[in-house]
């Protein structure tokens, strides 16, 4: 076995671990799209909205994670109760999961702005071909001689956000449940509260002179089984339409992003990670894409959202 077809296959192993578990995908450009990682920022632009990304984690890297999101979402006539649905999807060599999930957020004016409690609902798929992995790293254990294996477990995560016309702030657990296999082969939903991820994320617009404003914001992840994670972005934007910024994830990888908005319902974002480490020696680095529409806008909502 090559070092690459190693490094490869503990990789899949780890990943598919980390997938048994509450872990979430690594996303840059999570101040984008903040119901993937918080079901509190159901309704927080105020329209309903369709957001999508896509991101395709260490380019050039056999069996490398691969990540889609898509949610749509909007307020009620009710302007305390926001609904949403949301699917996901994530490959990690032969493993692949999908998400389904129904959002509801219940929200109160609270001073300048609104705080949010949100939960997600849902369920789980997954499927994992261990033999075509045997195959396709040529070597041979008993453990890797079944074929598909596809299981379905409900899931369910938990979020509060604040948010103003210029600031926010937010705590979540974006999955209670994981999943985990007997020796027969069969999967069932798993519960250990020491797997949980806690995500705290923050972030801000500074408006600075000349029609340019900037947006700051963090996301810290914690868990008792996996690493601590520091992200940190600083967008820079012009005229409320032209962004680009820079990013840092502690250990990780540094971060290119830019942004555009076409007008007020369509935007589109763009992140390129420059992975640091050994990785970096397998990987020419990390690509996501992230698309925003808001079918029509309220001038006079209370408190808009513009990032």
């Amino acid at each position: 076995m090559t070092l690459r077809t190693l490094i490869i296959t503990l990789f899949i192993f780890c990943c598919s671990i980390a997938l048994h578990a509450q872990q979430m995908s690594v996303v840059s450009l999570f101040d984008q799209n903040l119901t993937y990682l918080n079901p509190a920022a159901t309704g927080n632009q105020e329209v309903l909205t369709a957001s999508f990304f896509y991101r395709n984690h260490w380019t050039g890297f056999d069996g490398a994670p691969s990540t889609q999101f898509f949610s749509v979402h909007a307020p009620l006539k009710n302007p305390k109760v926001a609904l949403g649905v949301m699917l996901e999807h994530e490959s990690i060599g032969s493993t692949n999961y999908t998400g389904a999930y129904f959002n509801y957020a219940y929200r109160l004016n609270a001073g300048p702005g609104k705080l949010s409690l949100g939960l997600k609902l849902g369920m789980n798929s997954g499927s994992q071909d261990y033999l075509n992995l045997r195959e396709e790293n040529e070597f041979d254990d008993p453990a890797f001689n079944d074929k598909n294996r596809t299981f379905f477990v409900p899931n369910a995560g938990f979020g509060v956000l604040y948010y103003t016309e210029m600031y926010w702030a937010g705590f979540s657990i974006p999955r209670f449940f994981g999943f985990q296999s007997d020796p027969s082969g069969t999967y069932k939903i798993s519960h250990e509260i020491a797997n949980y991820e806690y995500h705290f994320a923050g972030g801000g617009k500074i408006a600075l002179p000349s029609e340019f404003s900037m947006e700051p914001s963090v996301l810290l992840v914690y868990s008792a089984v996996y690493p601590f994670r520091v992200a940190l972005n600083a967008t820079g934007i012009y005229k409320n339409t032209y962004r680009a910024g820079i990013g840092y994830r502690y250990g990780e990888a540094f971060i290119l992003l830019i942004g555009y908005h076409l007008n007020r319902q369509f935007s589109f974002g763009y992140s390129y990670d420059i992975n640091m480490g050994e990785i970096s020696d397998y990987t020419s680095g990390s690509h996501e894409i992230y698309l925003q529409y808001k079918f029509g806008y309220k001038v006079n909502a209370s408190n808009p959202r513009g990032f």
